[in-house]
């Protein structure tokens, strides 16, 4: 299991993202804008520019699937960020955690999966006598949010009057900037010659 990228600071949310997806986002981002500039250099035309829309369409889609999703720990919410949909919830909404699949926030009115980080999965170990045998390898990016509710404080569990609710919101941006690079790739493809 790959390990996790999880930026601490103090005054912002703690942002959890595993460290594959990260990796994979840069070097398919680099070798992306290599193509786009030896396409656009090599050839800059009509044809030349939708062209570049392919390489271009990959590294926005790695960058649509694998950098933006995230999860969030505020001090008073949880924010699972997806390509589709981003939802908050705030902490004393949050009745558990299932990490069998990927991490889910259960609550009351119902369960909320995690796009980016994956649940804990297996991994072969040697025991003392040298047989192999199959064990739990945890993800840190799912025990860094384990973490955090564990240790949340009263302050930040508190809900005055139930003013807090799940809220679930389009990421119309990011939709928008897939579905654009997508029509570009097409018309790229299209314009290549046959």
């Amino acid at each position: 299991m790959a390990g996790s990228e999880i930026d601490r600071n103090e005054t912002e949310p703690i942002v959890v993202r595993t460290t594959g997806s990260t990796a994979l986002f840069f070097i398919v981002g680099g070798l992306c804008a290599f193509g786009v500039l030896s396409i656009v250099f090599g050839d800059f035309t009509l044809r030349g520019l939708a062209a570049a829309g392919i390489p271009l369409a990959v590294g926005t889609l790695v960058f649509v699937f694998y950098r933006y999703p995230r999860v969030e720990l505020h001090r008073q919410q949880i924010v699972l960020v997806n390509p589709l949909q981003t939802v908050t919830i705030p902490w004393n909404l949050v009745d558990g955690f299932e990490t069998h699949f990927g991490l889910s926030v259960r609550t009351h009115e119902k369960k909320f999966a995690s796009w980016p980080l994956a649940g804990k999965g297996k991994k072969w170990e040697k025991d003392e006598h040298g047989r192999r045998e199959l064990v739990e390898d945890p993800s840190p990016a799912v025990d860094t949010v384990l973490e955090r509710y564990s240790a949340l404080s009263d302050a930040e569990l508190a809900n005055p009057g139930g003013q807090r609710v799940v809220e679930t919101r389009w990421n119309i941006g990011i939709i928008a900037v897939g579905l654009l690079a997508i029509a570009w790739a097409l018309i790229g493809f299209a314009a290549l010659p046959s």
